[in-house]
């Protein structure tokens, strides 16, 4: 068995071999991250989310934690212009019965301008009307303070709305490098399958990435409350996702009696990452920013390529044992040039939309009832909610280099290799440079952001800052240099 296995991986380094001098290909279309994302929320950064999280707090297992940040790449020197926008509303939906339509809302609004403004924050409560327009919820507001105040309100709520430390890490700009065909992966080496591939060196703290993101702030939205506050009766399970809605003008407010404005959603956000991966820049970002969860799987199943199985889906041994093998003769299944598989070869599936199940709706799922250490991994989406510490980008980059089908070149004997045929795969019929670069992206299941022995650890994404266990969650924000 050993002596087949050794013949196999030394037939996928010849194959590969037989393309190291391929010509090079551009992606077709750019990508970035969820920071300034889509040309309507580039305009309106005070409506730009740029992360979402839902957690059980660490310092008390009764409590839930929702966190939306906004203002992306706010600069320590301009910390007093930041603040919300009066014209927006900003909210958590949350489902609690399992069909990605909110069934509860917590609210955040606010009056004047600049960190003096009022914050008003309603909720959890059930919406008037739900769907992309929305109306204030009715009632006095369950807490009222200012920005960069801790706000208390009644059953236990919890709020602070202001600016924080930027949690979120990921070398952004080696990404666009990758997409761009200038560099190759996220760490240079020399593969013995794919010979030298381009990428950053290996630094002397051990390590080789960079954090776009480290050292500047963000506007964020953070609210505690009871689990009991939003779980549906013995079920355990909730959906989130954030939204931010603008204001619209008296001439296109709805026909009818009812009070108060009616806002248009424009931003939203669930899943880390999934616009950035799947959703081609431009106008059919902001089209999907405008969008619901209930329609995510009739949109969007089709960008999501199909996920490998333990059955060969054309004839060339294109299994989930048969990536992990292309992996380890491509040598990026140990350090320093990649990290091991998350999953073993022998990984079960037999359900190629299984990533459509993960990643559609684009909600983050949380189980109220599991620990508030269990990161989840795969378990229930990409993971059990997400926490500010959590590697979300390695949790994203391990799952899909390992399941996503991939079109190798024809001839190759390479697993998946074979005819395309009603597959939906990333296209990698060019070697080493596949013109889809998220075949690269992947590849090494890291972005080396921390040392090297903290990789295996996807609770530490290697935050520039400390991030508290206690409210509110996350660091103070850079100061005034």
């Amino acid at each position: 068995m050993k002596t087949n296995r050794a013949l196999y991986l030394v037939a996928i380094l010849a194959a590969i071999a037989l393309f190291v001098a391929a010509p090079c290909w551009r992606v077709p279309t750019a990508l970035a991250a969820d920071h300034r994302e889509a040309p309507v929320v580039d305009s309106l950064p005070e409506g730009d989310i740029t992360d979402v999280y839902a957690f059980v707090s660490p310092a008390d297992a009764s409590k839930v934690v929702f966190i939306m940040n906004v203002n992306p790449f706010s600069v320590p020197a301009e910390n007093p212009s930041y603040s919300l926008s009066p014209d927006f509303l900003y909210q958590f939906k949350i489902d609690n019965t399992g069909n990605a339509r909110e069934d509860l809302v917590i609210q955040v609004a606010v009056e004047g301008t600049g960190q003096g403004q009022t914050i008003r924050v309603f909720g959890p409560a059930r919406p008037e009307h739900t769907g992309a327009r929305n109306r204030r919820l009715k009632g006095a507001p369950s807490a009222q303070g200012t920005f960069g105040q801790t706000l208390t309100g009644a059953n236990g709520l919890r709020a602070f709305i202001g600016l924080r430390d930027d949690p979120f890490t990921f070398d952004v700009s080696q990404f666009f490098r990758i997409l761009n065909n200038s560099q190759d992966v996220f760490r240079q080496f020399t593969s013995p399958a794919l010979g030298a591939l381009r990428g950053r060196p290996l630094r002397a703290d051990g390590t080789s990435g960079v954090d776009g993101f480290g050292g500047f702030n963000v506007t964020s939205i953070i609210v505690e409350v009871p689990k009991s506050a939003i779980q549906n009766g013995n079920n355990p399970n909730v959906n989130v996702w954030a939204t931010v809605s603008q204001r619209l003008d008296d001439n296109e407010q709805e026909e009818g009696k009812h009070e108060g404005h009616v806002y248009k959603q424009f931003e939203r956000m669930g899943q880390q990452v999934f616009a950035t991966v799947f959703i081609p820049k431009g106008t059919p970002r902001d089209l999907e920013n405008e969008e619901i969860p209930e329609h995510d799987v009739a949109n969007y199943s089709s960008l999501i390529p199909d996920t490998l199985t333990t059955t060969d889906t054309d004839g060339t041994g294109n299994t989930i044992a048969g990536r992990a093998a292309v992996l380890s003769a491509v040598g990026v299944t140990a350090l320093p040039n990649g990290v091991p598989l998350i999953l073993p070869a022998n990984f079960a599936n037999s359900d190629k939309n299984l990533l459509r199940k993960v990643l559609l709706p684009d909600v983050l799922r949380l189980n109220l009832a599991a620990p508030a250490t269990d990161v989840g991994v795969f378990s229930n989406g990409l993971q059990n909610g997400r926490r500010p510490g959590d590697s979300v980008v390695d949790i994203g980059l391990l799952g899909l280099r390992q399941l996503a089908d991939v079109h190798f070149p024809a001839g190759t004997g390479l697993p998946g290799s074979g005819a395309l045929g009603s597959r939906i795969a990333l296209d990698c019929t060019v070697l080493p440079a596949c013109p889809d670069r998220r075949v690269l992206v992947v590849l090494q299941g890291t972005t080396f952001n921390k040392p090297d022995a903290q990789l295996g650890d996807l609770s530490k994404a290697g935050n520039d800052a400390v991030l508290p266990l206690t409210f509110p969650f996350l660091a103070d924000p850079h100061p005034l240099p």
